[in-house]
């Protein structure tokens, strides 16, 4: 029962805050970091923004931050 519960609380923290992505980005161009979906983008989210905390998906990426959702158009 205990090793249950201890798994449950580590894959809890390891999917929310350890392995969140950051984003890099100036005029529309970003740099990702610890993404399953992608390393670099070209967005219509044009703000400027450092080691930013970002929630991805094949066609978005959410700026947790602000709720802010950015499209992709090109990724890499």
């Amino acid at each position: 029962m205990k090793r249950i519960l201890f798994s449950i609380i580590l894959l809890t923290l390891l999917n929310t805050k350890v392995m969140s992505a950051k984003a890099n980005c100036y005029g529309g161009e970003c740099e990702i970091t610890s993404s399953y979906h992608y390393e670099y983008v070209k967005t219509d989210c044009l703000q400027t923004m450092s080691f930013e905390e970002v929630k991805t998906d094949y066609l978005y990426f959410i700026i947790l931050n602000t709720e802010q959702r950015c499209s992709v158009f090109e990724s890499k």
